[in-house]
């Protein structure tokens, strides 16, 4: 959909398969009115728990995060959405399907989940209930669509694009009705939008500058302006729940990546990880509901697991110890 190191590390196996599809030539259709497709929804499976840790400087026993995580794991072969609890019991997979499976988000009632699959041949973005059941496909379109994010009253879902060729931003009513690209970029490639707490704004990440830099736009698209300034590649914006705060990933060429805070202006940017050469490419960083943790996955041991922090980067402490891939964990509002 577009080609960045940071796209690389974010969709974890399920890459390949985006970058095979973006080999092809794009298809261009105008912006029309979606028809959700009803999808056959297969029964979630409840697994053995992950395995529980043994306290050291960087791990502890689970139970530290209070709530449901939700979040994608190929240890079923291929890419799954699954939830469990804080202290790794009551493991489910609520997709159970032979694709792709990836990048699950809670509407802001914990009552749905999104995410995106290829299950249809590309990646469509597709709407579940929390417990697995009802899986719709949203989008319908022979392009990617992928990287999508909720509105804060829950009305509509904003997602990143390649149907006009290059990855726009795009916003749709949560129903699949209403589509609207709201980039309209010709050039560059702008993906993984993010809304502001209070829904008047959103953060995405564009290499119109040449690199990848964070831009805020208006609600309706207008207004695009730059937040971040930075020689290496800067992406992957997330509020903080009361609004003020912003983390992002940020690298600078040398193939670490980190997690950083920032005012929600763009000032007093202050890196929340630090870990070259060990725990390198900490990505797919999400604050709790409370604003308290930010839950993040990290790749130390060569396989990527779930990690939580305090909001001031404190306390990092490793959540899930399984020989597959886990990542994009986020608590359950």
């Amino acid at each position: 959909m577009y080609h960045n190191l940071f796209r690389i590390t974010l969709l974890v196996t399920a890459l390949a398969i985006i970058l095979a599809a973006c080999a092809a030539p794009a298809i261009e259709q105008p912006i029309a009115t979606l028809a959700p497709a009803t999808e056959a929804v297969p029964t979630a499976t409840e697994i053995a728990p992950t395995n529980t840790l043994e306290p050291t400087a960087t791990q502890v026993v689970l139970g530290v995060v209070e709530g449901t995580i939700a979040f994608q794991s190929d240890r079923d072969g291929n890419n799954e959405i699954y939830v469990m609890n804080g202290d790794g019991s009551g493991l489910i997979n609520l997709t159970n399907n032979p694709a792709d499976d990836i990048g699950p988000v809670w509407s802001p009632d914990g009552k749905k989940i999104i995410f995106s699959s290829n299950r249809d041949g590309n990646f469509d973005i597709y709407l579940m209930n929390a417990d697995g059941g009802a899986q719709t496909n949203l989008t319908n379109n022979p392009a990617n669509d992928d990287n999508m994010d909720w509105s804060p009253d829950g009305t509509q879902i904003i997602f990143d694009s390649d149907r006009d060729g290059n990855s726009e931003i795009f916003v749709m009513n949560a129903d699949g009705n209403g589509l609207i690209n709201l980039t309209n970029a010709l050039t560059s490639n702008d993906f993984f939008p993010k809304w502001s707490a209070d829904g008047t704004q959103i953060g995405f990440t564009t290499n119109r500058d040449g690199n990848d830099e964070i831009y805020l736009m208006n609600a309706d698209g207008s207004n695009q302006t730059r937040l971040t300034n930075n020689t290496g590649d800067d992406a992957f914006p997330r509020w903080s729940p009361d609004g003020t705060k912003i983390i992002f990933v940020s690298g600078h060429g040398d193939g670490d990546y980190e997690i950083y805070l920032m005012n929600s202006d763009g000032s007093e940017k202050t890196p929340l990880t630090d870990s070259p050469g060990g725990r390198d490419n900490n990505m797919g960083a999400r604050w709790s509901p409370d604003g308290k943790w930010i839950i993040y996955w990290s790749g130390p041991d060569g396989s990527r697991e779930l990690y939580v922090m305090n909001a001031d980067g404190s306390g990092q402490m490793r959540l899930t110890d399984n020989p597959a891939d886990d990542a994009e964990p986020m608590l359950q509002p």
